[in-house]
């Protein structure tokens, strides 16, 4: 029999090279394993370091790490946190609150949960709390082991939240806190977070960073913000699903990289923190390098009617050679910004700036037309303006006879004209001809 020999042979080694088995291997592989979970072999106390806070029957599952604050978390140390200037957070969050930000009465917030719906069907199975000790930052997690683990849970967290002053989360405002006050009003427990301010970083994230980066998710975030590469991590979507299939099974094993997703999270909320106000200090040099990003540093200045700084970090913006859109954006903004001001002189000048740069631009050419109408009392050249304005719309309407354009501001010009007419005719300035708009 040398030749069934032979294919026994080859078999096994190709078994062997594969890392393949035999179907009688792999039941008895499965019946060890079946037997293992029966055992607990696989329960979370046996994969995750941790301690059950409370007696077995009732209690929670808690792992906790402690960092020293020169840790760092990608480029980002932990303790620069407490370099973040308070104003800087309080800017990029549009709360003043946050003057008065202190990260040692801060807590770091961050849940992992059954589902995105939220409401009363949804639980936070995974809550993460970091705080700062005197020379420290402490991460617990939270985690519930079963249902019944919720009520000791939210306990428990209950007194850690007693000395919170301010939370920091992302996203937590739309997500993660109100889950979190229905589990508590559920199990008639307090929930303490509801005066505490709130520095939800995915808003201040979005304001700076979307315009170049589009995606502003944490994880997005951390790796182009923070140099963080994560190792061994687990897409969110697949989450819940892990949790679920641990109350069935009792196998944990899976949980390992939930719990590293989790405290990746947290160690981002604080290392951004840090990052934000750095990048607000020094906003000119390499806080801000990105054009993208300094546009979008200007808007947040504009909205908070901070305009002294929209003028000076526009100029900047402009001295960096942008593109084209992201300058005239840049220039309306520091037009209207130094019109709010009334400081008419730099507004003209910029006007006139941005016509130079984009002479069919309409806004640039009605502020100047009222300028001129209005402050400057310089009637010639606001019918000028006008005159040119609705000359170059009947041009682009006549290109775009196949598809119609708004007539809104051919109107506004042509009133705006008659008007300025009129005040040329009183004081004796002469009559300009209208011109046959065909």
């Amino acid at each position: 029999m040398p030749e069934q020999n032979d294919i026994k042979n080859k078999l096994q080694s190709l078994l062997s090279s594969k890392g393949l088995m035999t179907g009688a291997a792999w039941k008895e592989q499965a019946e060890t394993t079946a037997r293992q979970r029966a055992e607990g072999a696989f329960e979370i106390d046996r994969v995750l370091e941790g301690e059950t806070v409370g007696s077995e029957e009732d209690g929670f599952y808690r792992v906790q790490n402690e960092y020293p604050l020169d840790a760092f978390h990608g480029t980002e140390r932990l303790g620069s946190v407490f370099e973040a200037i308070p104003e800087h957070l309080a800017f990029s969050a549009c709360d003043s609150e946050l003057d008065g930000f202190d990260p040692a009465t801060a807590c770091f917030i961050d849940t992992e949960t059954t589902g995105l719906a939220g409401g009363t069907g949804t639980v936070a199975f995974l809550v993460g709390i970091g705080y700062f000790t005197q020379d420290r930052f402490c991460l617990e997690q939270c985690f519930m082991r079963d249902y019944p683990d919720e009520e000791p849970m939210l306990q428990y967290l209950d007194e850690r939240f007693q000395s919170v002053e301010t939370v920091v989360s992302y996203n937590g405002k739309t997500f993660d806190l109100p889950l979190l006050r229905t589990r508590f009003i559920q199990n008639r427990i307090p929930f303490r977070l509801e005066g505490a301010v709130h520095f939800d970083l995915l808003h201040a994230a979005r304001r700076f960073w979307r315009r170049r980066l589009q995606d502003c998710r944490l994880g997005a975030i951390e790796t182009s913000i923070l140099g963080v590469r994560r190792q061994g991590d687990i897409p969110s979507a697949e989450i819940p699903q892990i949790w679920l299939d641990y109350l069935r099974s009792r196998d944990a094993r899976r949980l390992d990289s939930v719990f590293y997703h989790h405290r990746m999270d947290i160690l981002s909320l604080v290392a951004l923190t840090g990052a934000l106000s750095q990048s607000l200090a020094v906003a000119h040099d390499a806080g801000f390098s990105d054009c993208m990003d300094q546009i979008s540093l200007v808007r947040v200045h504009y909205r908070q009617k901070q305009y002294d700084a929209v003028i000076q970090q526009g100029r900047r913006l402009l001295d960096a050679e942008a593109e084209p859109p992201l300058r005239r954006e840049c220039l309306e903004m520091m037009g209207f910004a130094s019109k709010r001001q009334g400081d008419y002189r730099t507004m003209e000048e910029i006007w006139q700036r941005l016509l130079e740069e984009f002479p069919q631009d309409l806004i640039a050419r009605h502020e100047l037309a009222k300028h001129y109408e209005h402050r400057a009392q310089n009637l010639a050249e606001a019918a000028r303006i006008c005159e040119e304005t609705l000359h170059f719309l009947d041009i682009r309407k006549q290109l775009s006879r196949n598809n119609p354009l708004d007539d809104g501001p051919v109107r506004a010009f042509q009133k705006r004209l008659e008007r300025i007419r009129r005040k040329l005719g009183r004081r004796g300035g002469g009559f300009v001809e209208e011109q046959d708009p065909s």
